[in-house]
């Protein structure tokens, strides 16, 4: 346990034998496990993981003896809004009563480089996912953002029965890495509620030909997501008679790839960069860097140049992060992203999130997915407190294959109580999302979403002056 857990605390407080964590988490309350000399410990703490609704989950642990936690992995800063979509449907559904009087509870890890150790976000994202999954024992854990986060975490916890759902890692890279072929009675345990990158990087690949752009330089971070988006996007775009040239980075380290990349713009021998990386910050730094000069300003903005960024560059903070130094360069660039939600379930969302945060529900992305997968993760979690021995990753993953078809049911709070007496009673239901329909596919476990390609335009009524506009909508086929 030493070795997973690596900086929590572990002190014996219990004289009395325990015979699993089940009973020390009943007697001194969340985080205490039966440790291998067979005594509870105190509850556990991990410095990523400080924070909590109820507060009191780690305040006072012993307090919350009965209460079902589920936990969340994301950026305390880049990707607050997220954490906080995850954490309404918790407050929404205390308010309701919880599950059958049950209180349910959730735990934010920060998946932050450096944040409380000498981790990056990827070791850090998996170490507090194994604190999650084996001190606090959690069943299920909503996030991290990025794919190879995702698949950082899905591998630290997999042997745990613990589901994973992403709101945003879109790698198809992910695709069946737990189950090659599920079924409800051995379901996978990770999830998304984006849909893998097929239909984004077929999108870039049109929308470029469309604007006769044929010769691109693929700037893409290494990993799960840069590899598998750019993969795709290249074969698609070398069918349609277009050429790339692959040039692949470490997180950050791309200085001098600009300033080569500018000089290709400048010199004719490429028309369009494609930027791709799952962190906010490349995508400042890149424009930032991209501006560092007259010579850089004027290669990246000329009229027959193009930008092209992709999902995680949809946020107000690239805004905020380079409207100052970079706004020359806002009139070439253009986005994919899975599309906003549109109508009623989407703006009640909105409307909740706005009141119980007083902030945009619309800053970033991935927000609806995000409050979305936590709605998923309690209703897999009420199905398997009807139908199962034991709450586990395995029964929430069955209940999320139970969420496809049937009667509709919206996620609403007011739909919670439907909801519950449908798993009750051991029917399916087909539930409607505020990032759109959620209809999972049996033999792959994924989804499908539309994608929209945006662009920023001036605003002068906005803060930074600028602001994201959808420029189309492309529906999946089918």
């Amino acid at each position: 346990m030493s070795s997973v857990l690596g900086a929590c605390t572990l002190t014996a407080i219990n004289p009395d034998s325990c015979a699993d964590s089940q009973e020390c988490k009943g007697a001194f309350g969340i985080g205490s496990v039966c440790a291998a000399d067979g005594f509870c410990s105190q509850p556990l703490t991990h410095p990523r993981c400080t924070r909590s609704w109820p507060a009191g989950l780690l305040d006072s642990p012993e307090d919350f003896g009965d209460t079902i936690v589920i936990g969340s992995l994301f950026g305390f800063d880049d990707h607050a809004d997220t954490l906080l979509a995850a954490e309404l449907p918790l407050r929404q559904v205390a308010e309701l009563g919880g599950l059958d009087g049950r209180p349910l509870g959730i735990i934010h890890c920060d998946t932050t480089a450096m944040a409380g150790d000498a981790l990056d976000d990827i070791e850090g994202a998996a170490s507090a996912a194994g604190f999650l999954a084996r001190a606090i024992g959690v069943p299920a854990i909503v996030g991290p953002r990025g794919s190879a986060r995702t698949q950082a975490v899905f591998e630290a916890v997999r042997e745990r029965d613990v589901l994973v759902i992403s709101p945003s890692a879109t790698s198809p890279a992910l695709t069946g890495i737990d189950a090659t072929d599920p079924s409800f009675e051995t379901p996978g345990l990770l999830w998304r509620t984006v849909p893998p990158d097929t239909l984004q990087s077929e999108v870039i690949a049109a929308d470029m030909i469309s604007r006769d752009v044929t010769r691109v330089a693929a700037m893409y971070q290494i990993g799960a997501y840069g590899d598998g988006l750019v993969g795709l996007f290249e074969s698609r775009f070398l069918d349609r008679g277009g050429t790339v040239d692959r040039l692949p980075f470490e997180s950050g380290q791309f200085a001098t790839m600009v300033a080569t990349t500018g000089a290709a713009l400048a010199a004719g021998e490429i028309q369009e960069v494609l930027f791709v990386s799952s962190d906010l910050a490349d995508y400042s730094g890149f424009l930032i860097a991209a501006s560092a000069t007259d010579d850089l300003i004027s290669a990246f903005s000329a009229p027959d140049v193009g930008i092209f960024l992709a999902d995680a560059a949809f946020n107000d903070m690239l805004l905020v992060e380079t409207a100052t130094r970079a706004a020359a360069l806002y009139p070439r660039i253009r986005g994919t992203r899975p599309a906003s939600a549109q109508g009623v379930l989407f703006n009640a969302f909105a409307a909740a999130y706005a009141a119980e945060f007083d902030v945009s529900a619309d800053s970033s992305g991935f927000t609806p997915h995000s409050y979305d997968a936590a709605w998923l993760v309690l209703y897999g979690i009420a199905r398997a407190s009807f139908e199962e021995p034991s709450l586990g990753g395995l029964g929430i993953a069955r209940g999320l294959r139970r969420v496809s078809s049937g009667d509709e049911i919206e996620i609403l709070p007011t739909s919670w109580a439907n909801a519950v007496e449908h798993f009750r009673s051991g029917a399916s239901i087909n539930v409607q999302g505020a990032s759109g329909p959620l209809d999972y596919d049996p033999d792959t476990e994924e989804t499908t979403a539309p994608v929209s390609i945006w662009a920023i335009t001036a605003a002068p009524e906005e803060p930074v002056g600028w602001t994201f506009v959808e420029l189309e909508r492309i529906e999946p086929e089918g």
